[in-house]
């Protein structure tokens, strides 16, 4: 394989890892502060693709207000999911279904989604351009700058709120003890809120911007799932790190492992790294540390 051909490969598989590590991120965000695993936030993806899909043909909204518009519009439905499943059932007491009730609500999405768009997948037109870059001896879409730049800025906001403002400390506190974190004043009710709609934006983000790379479809849904959960593996179950640098790695594998096998082995070696993972180091990359002082 050729120096340039290699670095092209990189590159398009480093535009695609960051979109598989965005809904990653927002499992492990979900995991860390309320410990429940959201199965439905690949379907989040699908849902923020067809609302991307919607504003930008339907509505003939450009990009540049239909990502804000996405981010906000996922925001609150991340927030009304969290109501409708985690609230309810802890009300209930009976929190030990929300594994089952996030798959039965992944279903629902992706049957929602058939019922209102259709089963034909659907595309929309690149906002970024079609016209390659030539950067020296390499020729690279406007989109992987854009995508790669775009999730960049996001994962620096988001380190900044959990690393120095006040509700970042308190989503850490909840992270840690939930219920010394309640003691001491924090309603971690309404950061586990929070919490939720924050990871539904994340995954708003990928599903706006995967439009670029991917059709909007039913089966994108439980692609994105699988690829985020695969990272998590990779990376280190409950680590925000390991879970970006996860999905990175998940995304340059399969793209090497489509120019260099076949593009229809992809996903099955995606399965095979994640199965190696599993058996050889299950806890990933990134163990997550949680130091506890008394």
């Amino acid at each position: 394989m050729q120096f340039n051909t290699f670095l092209q490969l990189l590159i398009g598989g480093i535009s695609i890892g960051v979109l598989y590590a965005l809904p990653a991120l927002g499992i492990t965000l979900i995991w860390n502060a309320a410990g429940i695993f959201n199965f439905a936030n690949g379907d989040y993806v699908m849902i923020a693709a067809y609302l991307t899909y919607a504003l930008m043909v339907t509505g003939r909204l450009p990009f540049y207000i239909t990502l804000p518009l996405v981010i906000i519009i996922m925001f609150f439905f991340g927030i009304c999911m969290e109501w409708l499943v985690v609230e309810n059932l802890r009300r209930k007491k009976k929190l030990h279904n929300t594994m089952v009730s996030f798959i039965a609500l992944s279903i629902t999405l992706r049957y929602a989604a058939r019922f209102i768009w259709g089963t034909k997948p659907l595309t929309y037109k690149n906002p970024f351009g079609v016209s390659p870059v030539q950067v020296g001896s390499l020729f690279i879409m406007p989109h992987v700058f854009w995508i790669i730049g775009i999730c960049l800025v996001l994962m620096l906001l988001l380190t900044f709120l959990y690393k120095k403002t006040r509700l970042g400390i308190a989503m850490r506190a909840t992270t840690q003890n939930r219920t010394s974190a309640a003691l001491m004043g924090v309603k971690t009710r309404k950061i586990t809120n929070l919490v939720f709609g924050l990871s539904a934006s994340i995954a708003g983000v990928a599903g706006a911007l995967s439009g670029c790379l991917f059709y909007a479809s039913m089966e994108m849904g439980l692609s994105f799932g699988t690829k985020a959960f695969a990272g998590l593996i990779v990376g280190g179950f409950g680590n925000p790190v390991g879970a970006v640098i996860g999905g990175l790695i998940v995304g340059v594998v399969e793209t090497f492992g489509a120019a260099l096998v076949s593009s229809s082995m992809k996903d099955i070696i995606t399965y095979v790294l994640l199965l190696c993972f599993l058996l050889f180091r299950p806890k990933g990359l990134f163990k997550q540390e949680i130091v506890e002082k008394v």
